[in-house]
């Protein structure tokens, strides 16, 4: 099984033995899907509850209670990579080889971030300039994440940046 990390442990929450992992999901990511997580020794803790922050996640795991919990906080998670598999990550994204549709290598992405209304891709061209774009609709055309490869519309991205050929 492949995995994903989805973020660390930031903070606890409440008394319960609940803790924060600082993630970042589409908004329709199903976490629900998610009953299993891992740590970064790949201990597996089955979900007792989870649900989605504005920042995040909060997970609740079976035999885990505060004391313990307090241990997790700086630890990296995981999941099984295949539920997320049909979705962009932002995690994925990054040091991704960029190309137009025509397959012209135009830079490497070197930064994601969310900023509520869009996701901002910022990549370097192969001349060395940055260049940032939101991900609007129609501009990314496809993503494999194994070989790190995105495809991304040269006409929107033309209408969305301040990128020049």
């Amino acid at each position: 099984m492949e995995k994903f990390c989805i973020g660390k442990a930031v903070k606890l929450h409440g008394y319960l033995g609940e803790f924060k992992i600082s993630t970042q999901f589409d908004n329709d990511f199903d976490i629900k899907k998610i009953t299993k997580i891992y740590d970064e020794t790949d201990n597996e803790y089955s979900i007792k509850r989870i649900f989605k922050t504005s920042d995040g996640i909060v997970v609740s795991l079976e035999g885990i209670g505060l004391e313990n919990a307090k241990l997790m906080i700086n630890t990296l998670f995981f999941i099984d990579r295949s539920l997320v598999f049909d979705k962009i990550l932002f995690e994925d994204l990054k040091l991704s080889k960029v190309f137009f549709e025509d397959k012209t290598l135009i830079g490497k992405v070197t930064d994601v971030a969310d900023y509520g209304s869009a996701e901002v891709i910022t990549f370097l061209t192969n001349r060395g300039k940055e260049v940032m774009f939101p991900n609007v609709s129609g501009i990314i055309i496809s993503f494999d994440y194994k070989t790190k490869t995105l495809i991304i519309n040269k006409q929107k991205l033309l209408e969305v940046s301040d990128y020049e050929d």
